[in-house]
């Protein structure tokens, strides 16, 4: 598994995960949902014969892959459960017989690390022969061997299962890899060495047929591209190919040459590298698995090489268009924010594509993807491509895994249901004090019809309190109020964020200490440095940090620094000069970002992270700076920064904002730039000014109103009557 995206699955969860995933798979397979759900509860008895049946079937034939499966956690209890339904089915044998036949036919794993391999291998071996009773060891039947069914490899590496079958014989193909597989587990000694060499050169067969398949693939794009470039326009003349015509053209040889070198290895007898088409040619031929299941790895993709970094950008769409372009253009986010993804993006879109047409993923994955601006690729992905059947989400509630982690559990089946409408989506949200459950339409979670919209996990009333306001006037970035931006960075906090420890105010030169270092450096250089924990409603105390401001009046980087400052910053030149903003252009002393310290206007600011916003307001001058735990919006009148920080204060506001803003840990939200983008301010900004501004005022005189007076005051600027919005109040201050 990729490093550090690893981590404890508790075991209800993986119950909960495996029951659901099953549940899809039966009923999926026309075993009617009330004998589907009987069945799981333990009560097959008294169930008609036909779904009975019909259940027996289909776990006859079903197929479950963990794409990065660990140790095992969600195969063991698969294989548990799954034989546990076939024995309600009528299958008398003793129970480690059938996990037995279960774990041969249906259990499959992948996993980069090979001591996790071993250790689920080893944990599905006990599984099944605890329930054995043969107390003599040397009577027991000799362990299945599971090295074709749990592999060593990177899931999301090469492709998954072509669209078609490589060639006309891939159906009779699959049907031999599973019965020699089959040979394989239960062989022993002499015969267990030839069967592994038959399936070897099976697989191997197979890989250099998908590898075929794919530079077939590749030349025809090639050769579409070179024919649409070598043509000519109305006139008979030859145009010009694109730019990003030639970097396409380029890319295609290269990874024809790429896929030429691999397949030449691998006729010549080189070790085979893994690739679902040659090591699960079965699978393929149906069409790929029944059930992926799992818990992939979390992890940002920036901490991955560069080289691994780029294939996946090529090979995945959720990397590729990770944005939600419309939020981003309204809010003037840049493009940076696509390396943001998530691994675990990328294994749902992997897991999608190993499922054969209306199989089902239940898969853990970072309840963040819902909402945050770089999870619209995946958001695409499956509104366009999947019929959502069920999200838990438990970022708010007490933590049951072993890492700081916001998750939630999807499934979904493969393709979209054939009415248009699909099922309704099972929504829970686990909070601190139990859970909230409650059915929605797949239509109805997106915040606007725009492709990888947010969703929004809110019951329905909720919902339509929220749009509610939505109606009630424009987005902030459209109002010409002002639009939020991100403070300061430094991109090294110890060189530039420091403590004044000494001085006279009227000296020109400061003592200032950073962490153990100490030093001094030019009085004027330095400015009160605002953190977002130092963030109340209505005023902000910047305390005794301060940051060394080292641009100019006209906000550029100084063209040289002063002396005691050219002392300090020597001891961090090298990191400073290797800061990734600074792209290698530039004073290596600059900061970032800096638009959120111009003080000639007043400012709004607060905190990126709270359970409800704290927005405080900077006048004119004010020397402040706000770093980058804080967002900003500066305001051409007095009157705005203060209207708007009475709205940003208010219940209202805080319920609109909680429910589109990114979840934390324990019901914490952020409130990032491009969420306080979207919120909606009243359309007559005129009149809300009036209602607002007085108990604004109230507030920096240190009076400030109660939250039911603040409430009343910001439901009249928007017009909206208390009923109509009561349930997102309500929802927000829901424990």
């Amino acid at each position: 598994r990729r490093a550090s995206g690893a981590f404890y699955t508790p075991q209800a969860l993986v119950e909960r995960a495996t029951t659901a995933a099953l549940a899809s798979a039966l009923t999926e397979a026309r075993v009617p949902p009330d004998v589907a759900d009987a069945l799981l509860r333990g009560q097959g008895a008294g169930q008609s014969d036909g779904a009975i049946t019909a259940a027996r079937t289909a776990l006859g034939t079903l197929r479950i892959l963990d794409p990065a499966c660990g140790s095992g956690a969600f195969l063991v209890h698969a294989l548990e459960r799954i034989a546990c339904l076939v024995r309600q089915c009528g299958d008398a044998r003793p129970l480690h017989e059938v996990r037995r036949e279960v774990l041969e036919r249906s259990i499959f794993g992948v996993d980069r690390n090979p001591t996790a391999v071993w250790l689920c291998e080893l944990r599905l071996w006990l599984s099944m022969v605890i329930e054995s009773g043969e107390s003599d060891p040397l009577r027991v039947p000799p362990l299945p061997n599971l090295d074709h069914h749990i592999r060593v490899g990177d899931a999301l590496a090469g492709r998954a299962f072509p669209p078609v079958p490589p060639d006309g014989d891939a159906p009779r193909g699959g049907c031999e890899v599973a019965a020699l597989r089959a040979r394989y587990a239960r062989a022993s000694g002499a015969g267990k060495h030839l069967l592994a060499r038959r399936l070897d050169r099976l697989e191997r067969g197979h890989a250099l047929a998908a590898l075929d398949a794919a530079l077939a693939a590749l030349t025809s794009a090639r050769r579409d591209l070179l024919l649409a470039v070598r043509g000519r326009d109305l006139f008979g003349a030859r145009r010009t190919p694109a730019a990003s015509e030639r970097s396409a053209l380029l890319d295609l040889r290269a990874r024809a040459r790429e896929l030429r070198a691999q397949r030449r290895a691998l006729a010549r007898g080189g070790a085979l590298p893994f690739s679902f088409s040659g090591h699960f040619a079965d699978a393929a031929a149906a069409g790929g698995f029944d059930v992926v299941i799992g818990n992939p790895p979390w992890v940002r993709l920036h901490r991955i090489p560069i080289a691994e970094r780029e294939a996946l950008r090529r090979d995945y769409q959720a990397y590729r268009h990770a944005a939600w372009e419309s939020g981003a253009a309204g809010a003037r986010a840049g493009k940076g924010f696509a390396a943001q993804v998530d691994v675990a993006a990328l294994f749902a879109e992997r897991s999608l594509a190993l499922l054969r047409p209306g199989g089902t993923i239940a898969l853990f994955l970072p309840a963040k993807l819902w909402c945050s601006l770089a999870g619209g690729g995946v958001r695409r992905l499956l509104r366009g491509d999947a019929t959502l059947l069920s999200l838990d989400d438990w970022s708010e509630s007490p933590s049951a895994f072993d890492a700081v982690v916001y998750p939630s559990l999807l499934v979904a089946r493969r393709g979209q249901d054939s009415s248009g409408t699909g099922p309704p989506v099972a929504v829970t949200v686990h909070r601190r004090r139990g859970a909230v459950g409650w059915d929605t339409p797949a239509g109805h979670l997106p915040f606007d019809a725009s492709p990888g919209s947010p969703w929004l996990v809110v019951p329905p009333g909720v919902r339509a309190a929220f749009q509610r306001l939505v109606s009630a006037g424009p987005a902030l970035s459209q109002a010409g109020i002002g639009q939020p931006m991100l403070g300061v960075k430094c991109g090294c906090n110890a060189a530039f964020l420091v403590d004044e420890s000494g001085g006279a105010n009227d000296s020109d030169v400061a003592a200032i200490a950073s962490g153990e270092a100490s030093g001094h450096v030019e009085r004027r250089l330095l400015r009160p440095a605002l953190r977002g924990d130092a963030i109340r409603a209505w005023r902000a105390s910047p305390g005794s940090a301060r940051i060394i401001w080292t641009h100019d009046h006209t906000d550029r980087p100084m063209a040289s620094l002063p002396p005691l400052a050219a002392g300090w910053f020597a001891g961090w030149r090298a990191t400073l000069a290797a800061r990734t903003d600074l792209r290698g252009r530039g004073a290596w002393w600059a900061l970032f970002r800096t638009g959120a310290a111009g003080a000639a206007s007043p400012r709004v600011v607060w905190s990126d992270f709270g359970t409800r916003p704290r927005a405080a307001i900077l006048d004119a001058g004010d020397p402040a700076v706000p770093i980058n735990t804080c967002y900003v919006v500066r305001c051409r009148e007095p009157d705005d920064a203060i209207a708007l920080a009475a709205l940003l204060n208010s219940p209202l506001v805080a319920g609109w904002l909680n429910a589109v803003a990114e979840p934390a840990r324990g019901g914490y939200r952020r409130y990032l730039g491009w969420t306080v983008a979207l919120l909606p301010v009243p359309h007559d900004w005129a009149r809300a000014r009036r209602l607002l501004v007085p108990l604004a005022r109230r507030a920096l005189a240190g009076d400030p109103p109660g939250d039911v007076e603040l409430l009343a005051t910001v439901n009249l600027a928007y017009r909206v009557r208390p009923g109509d919005v009561e349930p997102l109040v309500s929802w927000m201050f829901r424990s």
